[in-house]
């Protein structure tokens, strides 16, 4: 038993060491990067405190969420026209449209936003904290079996 609970948190281990090298290769390389959304323009979809997962593309179409630059910060709203290079946004939760944004502005697409990422954003240290404790319990388990083995082994010779 204690084996198979050790097998389990060592692939959960693995697919949390895998998926944060790959955040972290993603953002190092401008591909993708997170934010936390600080107003309500986008609300009922993106909500305030929200994360999004936001990934750089080379095309991004009417329709779209994206993230861009403006003046000195990050506005997430959606495209609801394009011209040539130019976008015009707008927050589902605004009655105006925004200025046209040159597509140079475009941090991304958002990818993901809300749910399952706010919670691993908001925990993840008491997740991590919760993992490595269950980690040293089950290597604490197995070197206990380790000892009751070696004393079966030696009642065993003697």
């Amino acid at each position: 038993m204690v084996k198979i609970i050790k097998r389990i948190i060592d692939i959960i281990f693995i697919i949390i060491i895998v998926l944060l090298s790959l955040y972290f290769i993603l953002r190092a390389t401008g591909v993708a990067v997170m934010y936390r959304v600080q107003t309500g323009s986008m609300e009922t979809g993106i909500h305030v405190d929200d994360y999004i997962f936001v990934v750089r593309k080379n095309d991004y179409n009417v329709g779209d969420v994206i993230t861009y630059k403006y003046e000195n910060y990050y506005v997430t709203h959606r495209i609801i026209k394009k011209e040539k290079d130019k976008f015009v946004t707008k927050g589902d939760a605004n009655n105006t449209e925004d200025e046209a944004i040159s597509i140079k502005q475009v941090t991304g697409k958002v990818l993901l936003s809300g749910g399952l990422l706010n919670i691993i954003m908001n925990f993840k240290f008491t997740i991590i904290a919760v993992m490595l404790m269950i980690y040293l319990f089950t290597i604490y388990l197995n070197k206990k079996e380790k000892e009751k083995q070696e004393v079966k082994d030696e009642k065993i010779t003697d």
